[in-house]
């Protein structure tokens, strides 16, 4: 019998599971400067967190006042599997987290499906998350919308109110206010008082997480 407060843990899936966020911003950043232009990786890194590369070139692009050529997209997709592959890291004890979890999990993320799929693979989490993946491309509206987190609440037959969701942006712990749903922010890159400003609870590392959804506030 389930004694938690909770019937679902709902994982963000970059900066929560894997550590894909730095290698993004590595490359975006690199690309950028391959055009000309000189970004700051730490500036890109706070002010993207969460968000889509579509997002990012589009609020870039009109910074400067350029218009990116058009397989700019497509050669950053081509560049970034490789290097997810060769250099992507899990965040450090999630596989400890998980596996004192008793209830359902899931990931739910602005990512596409085959880009979860990769990292739930090289972070050797497949097997614990199966199918169970539920991406913003494949509802009406991605994050900060509540819409992904809806669809696993849904899917899972679940009340919202009985969701805990694991972000560690703004943009994501919006989208898991707007749901209804409890939410833990990751202190990685987006800032603890950034993240309770938004409505989440903040913890530092996963080992601190572990502790407060076994002693819930």
């Amino acid at each position: 019998m389930n004694t938690t407060p909770f019937d679902l843990v709902i994982f963000d899936c970059d900066g929560v599971l894997v550590e894909t966020e730095p290698l993004a911003t590595q490359l975006f950043v690199q690309m950028f400067a391959e055009y000309g232009f000189q970004l700051s990786y730490e500036e890109c890194l706070r002010k993207f967190a969460g968000a889509v590369i579509p997002e990012r070139l589009e609020v870039t692009a009109q910074a400067l006042n350029w218009t990116p050529p058009a397989d700019f997209l497509s050669i950053f997709d081509q560049r970034i599997i490789p290097l997810t592959e060769r250099e992507l890291k899990t965040v450090p004890h999630i596989h400890d987290l998980i596996e004192s979890i008793s209830v359902p999990i899931c990931v739910a993320s602005n990512g596409s499906r085959d880009e979860i799929t990769l990292r739930l693979k090289l972070a050797h989490l497949t097997q614990r998350f199966g199918s169970a993946i539920f991406s913003g491309v494949e509802v009406p509206h991605p994050k900060p919308a509540p819409d992904v987190f809806l669809a696993a609440a849904k899917a899972f037959n679940i009340s919202p109110a009985r969701c805990i969701v694991i972000e560690d942006s703004t943009l994501g712990v919006t989208a898991a206010v707007r749901a209804g749903m409890k939410v833990y922010g990751h202190a990685a890159v987006t800032s603890s008082e950034a993240l309770r400003e938004a409505g989440a609870i903040p913890f530092a590392n996963m080992l601190e997480l572990k502790t407060l959804l076994h002693n819930p506030l």
